[in-house]
């Protein structure tokens, strides 16, 4: 086989990305979602039910499609944990060459290995690379979504739109955000990204037949979503998506949600009138996002603003390796020539308007940046000549330094990248969650005292860690005082109660709550782990 050298240097790439990755795959970052995600993938693969979570299911706010992987996966490894790490390990690597793939088409084949160098060390996408999140997964499928659309416009035929169909539907079951590409077949319906804008209505046929194999492939999850609040939504996300921007003024989502005020607990984990639901979990409240943008309009504009400001903050902080590419993208002769550029613009902006509506997330906003990355890429190509039209523009063409600048732009953009890279991962607290190893030790322990089928013990608690570790049910614990608790605990059918220090030592009836078993003769205390944070868990008498 006759190896060019941008395939050498391409092989290259993918080999310093999966080194890079390896090397950061046993970092800890067990949070929540890892629960939620691997305990979703395993029941439905393995037993045909979406669901985990006894008073509510969190199949309702997490999409299907990473834990389908993880389900599949852990199949052949027996570790739900090390499953979900290694589907963003793969689907990550694959996206270094998607992302070569589509640099290449965009631009040429400089811009392409450069697109696929900078994912392969692009320091946030390193960190969900490697993570349990949906992000890596969703890239994936997105560049793919991407690069099938661009090849279609060069060969369209009913096979194309078929892959593009299944490609945007598999991203909209990763994170709902996919279901925006259909906009993709649904401009060029109107010769968006040709060289002329016309109606054509050849092309309009295809595009009809890419929403029929989307709606087929998403009609599952939308009729569990249908069957779980009520109504057709394109998301299960709505009710707390809504409630966090009600209470995010100023802050980021986990200062929303670790506030000392503990405004989100009450909102969302106090009981119904009647405590038999969680208020921000309740089936029957459907939050209305018309109320939320018009019922104060001067509020959600101050809101807005704020959080647009945040936003900014926070993209600055991660466009910075790849600042000077970006900039000279915007010299690229072809950026307003090739019309399939503007999908690198139109959708970074798109989200960008989009995210502040709620709240600034920023693993959320790393999809722009993802965006932006592949703009960039056409910058770095030409990164020399325009270097130094701009120093002759400002007459400083003649400076040694600014000469000396100019001849190794390309490697300065390399090390920036490189050294940002190392930076980022070593001082960010992205995924510096700290591990709740108490609670690890109790699902042990209860596991071991408690030997049972999957899935047979019901276990309450605040965050799902125990009930995790011993293979346990989950029920959300409310924020209510004693007697309340252990009532809803009787009432969804609960064994042990989880009240802790790390996560409930700011709740109002925290020091009732860790002394239950002197309040109720309806618990007795069956563990107790004093060693790091205090953990205590409740049996509930039967």
């Amino acid at each position: 086989m006759n190896f060019k050298k941008e395939h050498i240097i391409l092989i290259g790439i993918l080999t310093v990305g999966i080194i890079v990755r390896i090397l950061k795959f046993n970092d800890p970052a067990f949070v929540l979602d890892t629960v939620a995600f691997s305990r979703l993938g395993k029941n439905l693969v393995e037993y045909g039910r979406y669901n985990f979570g006894e008073n509510y299911n969190m199949g309702v706010f997490f999409p299907p499609g990473y834990p389908f992987f993880i389900g599949l996966l852990n199949l052949l490894i027996k570790d739900l944990f090390v499953s979900a790490k290694l589907v963003s390990f793969i689907t990550s690597c694959i996206t270094i060459f998607l992302s070569y793939l589509v640099g290449k088409e965009l631009y040429n084949k400089e811009a392409g290995l450069f697109a696929a160098f900078i994912y392969a060390l692009y320091p946030v996408i390193l960190i969900v690379s490697v993570d349990i999140y949906s992000e890596a997964l969703f890239f994936c499928f997105l560049l793919l979504s991407i690069y099938l659309f661009m090849k279609s416009l060069k060969k369209d035929n009913y096979v194309m739109s078929a892959l593009i169909g299944i490609s945007i539907s598999a991203a909209y079951l990763t994170r709902p955000e996919g279901q925006f590409l259909l906009l993709l077949p649904l401009l060029q319906v109107f010769g968006v990204f040709s060289e002329k804008m016309y109606f054509n209505k050849k092309y309009l046929f295809k595009v009809i037949f890419i929403f029929v194999v989307f709606g087929i492939i998403i009609s599952p999850y939308m009729l569990f979503l249908k069957n779980s609040t009520g109504k057709f939504s394109p998301t299960g996300k709505a009710n707390i998506s809504i409630l966090l921007g009600e209470l995010s003024d100023e802050k980021e989502y986990h200062e929303v949600v670790n506030a000392p005020d503990n405004l989100y607990d009450r909102a969302a984990f106090a009981l119904t009138d009647d405590k038999t639901e969680l208020k921000g979990w309740n089936r029957k409240m459907n939050l209305s996002l018309k109320d939320y943008i018009f019922k104060d309009p001067v509020i959600f504009a101050k809101r807005y603003q704020k959080n647009v400001l945040r936003e900014v903050k926070t993209l600055n902080k991660l466009l910075i390796p790849i600042a000077l590419p970006l900039f000279f993208a915007f010299f690229n002769r072809e950026l307003f020539r090739n019309r399939i550029i503007l999908i690198f613009i139109a959708y970074p902006l798109l989200f960008f308007l989009m995210y502040p509506l709620f709240i600034i997330i920023e693993k959320q906003t790393l999809l722009i940046v993802v965006f932006l990355i592949l703009l960039s890429c056409g910058g770095f190509p030409n990164a020399r000549q325009v270097f130094s039209d701009l120093t002759d523009y400002y007459g400083l063409g003649q400076n040694r330094v600014f000469q000396l600048v100019g001849r190794n732009i390309k490697h300065i953009i390399v090390a920036i990248l490189v050294l940002s890279s190392l930076s980022y991962i070593k001082y960010s607290s992205f995924d510096k969650v700290p591990k709740a190893a108490e609670h690890d030790r109790a699902g042990l322990y209860l596991k071991r005292s408690m030997p049972s089928e999957y899935e047979e013990i019901n276990v309450m608690s605040a965050k799902p860690y125990v009930s995790y570790f011993s293979d346990a049910r989950f029920t959300m614990l409310p924020y209510a005082n004693s007697a309340d608790v252990v009532n809803f605990a009787k009432l969804y059918n609960v064994d042990f109660i989880v009240i802790d220090e790390r996560y409930l030592s700011k709740w109002d009836s925290y020091n009732e709550l860790i002394e239950m078993h002197k309040h109720s003769g309806e618990v007795e205390l069956f563990y107790e782990d004093n060693s790091d944070k205090l953990v205590r868990l409740f049996k509930i008498r039967k």
